[in-house]
């Protein structure tokens, strides 16, 4: 199981430092998940690519198609956890403070922590993949697997 944070999904569907190796990677594995809340930052992403001129429209509309058709299709999963349940938001605003990150970040740890795959017993740890250096670094004192697909080799 993978979690692919937005930093990682945003190197899928447009052209960016370590997209390659994040590709085929993807390419190479299945069973990928998202929070919502990554999926709307990314559309966030293209859009301000979009917006700066970054990507022409074509692009940014055939970026966002792809993205929309893996989550329809199934190839990436929604997990969500309840961010509106009060003591689901009291633990990603725990995390949010231990390690100085934002909202999306801590929920993407908690969903790591107590989402489906924490429920299994099995000996496997799911694999949170990110380009975010701050947030590899938090999951990864909190115990989480982590891969860093822009300075590391892929696990």
């Amino acid at each position: 199981m993978h979690y692919l944070d937005a930093s990682a999904l945003v190197k899928l569907f447009v052209v960016e430092n370590g997209s390659s190796v994040l590709r085929d990677y993807v390419s190479e594995h299945s069973v990928f998940s998202t929070t919502s809340i990554c999926f709307a930052e990314v559309l966030g992403v293209l859009k301000s690519k979009f917006l700066r001129k970054l990507l022409l429209q074509e692009d940014y509309l055939a970026a966002c198609e792809e993205l929309t058709a893996c989550i329809r299709n199934g190839e990436i999963k929604i997990e969500d956890i309840g961010i509106s349940d009060r003591s689901v938001f009291d633990q990603v605003e725990d995390i949010a403070r231990k390690y100085t990150l934002d909202i999306s970040d801590a929920f993407q740890i908690v969903t790591l922590k107590i989402g489906i795959f924490s429920l299994l017993k099995i000996d496997y740890k799911p694999i949170m993949i990110t380009a975010d250096k701050a947030l590899a670094k938090a999951a990864i004192n909190d115990g989480l697997m982590v891969w860093d697909c822009l300075s590391e080799p892929s696990p």
